[in-house]
């Protein structure tokens, strides 16, 4: 499928893959936090807070590398 030539639609396209991939690597990060919490040291919370945290840098470093790209020529 060709990109739009709408600019609204391309940037709410833009918008929505930033925002999947905030959750996705939240989401991640979580879950690793979570289950070196549950399963490897057992050193409630301090392993899901700190996959968190690394979540979000990974999201946020990817929206950015992402933003740059954009408009693509």
């Amino acid at each position: 499928m060709p990109p739009s030539q709408d600019p609204f639609y391309a940037g709410l396209g833009q918008a929505v893959r930033m925002g999947t991939e905030l959750l996705a690597a939240l989401i991640v990060g979580g879950g690793l936090g979570w289950a070196a919490d549950t399963y490897l040291w057992e050193t409630n919370p301090w392993g899901m807070v700190s996959g968190l945290v690394l979540g979000v840098i990974a999201g946020i470093r990817n929206a950015y590398r992402s933003a740059q790209r954009w408009p693509k020529s």
